[in-house]
This record gives C-alpha cells, structure tokens and sequence, in this order.
C-alpha cells in the first residue's frame, strides 16, 4: 500500500486488533455497536466513509469458511443489491482476505473480509459513483493496508 504522499496515515487500534491507513483530516466515530467499530468520514463529502466492524467467529479460522472468492462476492453484491466489479484474495500478514468492488446504482463500495482470532472483519470504503474515480486510489490503499494483528 501507498500513503499517497501523505493523505494516509498509519491508524492502529489495538484492542479492536487491527491496523489500517486512514485518510488524513477526515473525521473520526469511535464505535456504534452492532454497525461499526470506528469510522471515518470525509469532511466535505460525509457519504464517503472508510470503516470498520467485526463480528464474532465461533468456528471459522479463515475467511475461506464462507466460500469460495467469487460465490461470497456475488452474494454480497445481491444482498447490497449491486454488480461485483471485481474480486481478489491477499495474504493480509497470515490471514486470508477478500476484497470485493461493488458497483451500486448510486455508490461504490470497496469491501474487504477477513477472519482473525475468532473475529470476522469487515472493511468498507465507500463514495459515490460520481466522485469514485478520485476516491478509488484511496479505497485501494486503505483496503490493501488492512492487517488484522493483535498488538
């Protein structure tokens, strides 16, 4: 991942365990239980936002439990009733992600899935189609820089 000149900067929140880059001066929600654990929202354009939320996992050790790539893909997108751009699978530090682009009527939403010490993780980045084309570069880095990593 890139810092894109320095409008990312590195965010850890240990005892969620995880770490990301997050967009420089966009504001800050810490957790709204049961909808995420933090947020963060650009100033001018409040519809964008990067954020993220776990869920407890009894079972699954990795994000692979699901399904494969391509069937979780699509069925995210039904439930977000939009079209899978995109998929791909990374190694995030040990852990198994997927990322999925999702192309809505009105939005884009970067998302991201991974399992890791019995939490799933769940990384959205979303704007809107309109000003995806400058945000795109930004959802990919911050995406690509997820590590879930007790510290």
């Amino acid at each position: 991942p890139s810092r894109m000149g320095g409008a990312l900067e590195p965010y850890i929140a240990a005892s969620q365990g995880f770490k990301l880059y997050k967009p420089v001066s966009w504001n800050q929600f810490d957790a709204d239980p049961g909808v995420y654990d933090i947020k963060f929202s650009d100033l001018i354009e409040p519809f964008e936002t990067v954020q993220v939320s776990t869920s407890p996992v009894s079972t699954a050790t990795s994000v692979s439990a699901l399904g494969d790539l391509v069937a979780v893909g699509d069925k995210f997108a039904k439930s977000r009733s939009a079209e899978l751009v995109s998929s791909s699978e990374r190694d995030a530090d040990g852990s198994l992600a997927y990322t999925f682009d999702l192309k809505g009527e009105t939005y884009r939403e970067l998302l991201l899935l991974t399992v890791n010490r019995g939490k799933l993780y769940r990384l959205s980045c979303v704007a809107t189609n309109k000003r995806w084309p400058k945000r795109a570069e930004l959802c990919k880095n911050v995406a690509l820089s997820f590590v879930p990593k007790g510290f």
